[in-house]
């Protein structure tokens, strides 16, 4: 059995405290899980690995208004369509939310690296295999994202 299966509840417990840290501390927003099962696409995407002790991904996904809106909100200036700065901020919105949710890891899991975040844009649904992992949704103000967790 993998850390990922015995500890399920308490790691995505420690997603949604480190979404909502983030953001609030960050962003200045409040932001909570939503009750959202459908797909973001197209999107803009954030990809940290974990190495070490954990090894897996978090993936953050979110439409380019999200991250435009997201940008805006990390940034304080506006943002337009296509403007590199919204996928660097969706990149460092991933890595902040990765490594708060590695700072409330034990002290035999918290052994793990995570690497700078890669940028993707996607056309459709991303395939993302949640066999040894799960996927949550959260909203601030009107928008939604998702962030996708793989062990």
């Amino acid at each position: 059995m993998t850390a990922w299966q015995t500890s399920q509840l308490d790691w995505i417990g420690r997603l949604d405290s480190a979404v909502s840290e983030v953001f609030g501390m960050m962003l200045e927003r409040d932001c909570s899980p939503a009750d959202i099962t459908g797909a973001i696409a197209p999107c803009i995407s954030a990809r940290i690995l974990f190495s070490g002790a954990i090894r897996g991904e978090c993936v953050l996904f979110a439409s380019e208004s999200v991250a435009q809106a997201t940008a805006e909100a990390l940034l304080g200036t506006p943002s337009e369509p296509g403007d590199p700065m919204t996928g660097d901020a969706i990149g460092e919105l991933c890595n902040m939310i990765a490594g708060g949710w590695k700072s409330k890891l034990g002290s035999d899991e918290a052994g793990c690296a995570i690497s700078p975040p890669t940028i993707g844009t996607h056309d459709s649904e991303m395939d993302l295999n949640l066999e040894d992992g799960f996927r949550r949704f959260y909203r601030f103000e009107c928008h939604v994202f998702g962030v996708h967790m793989n062990f």
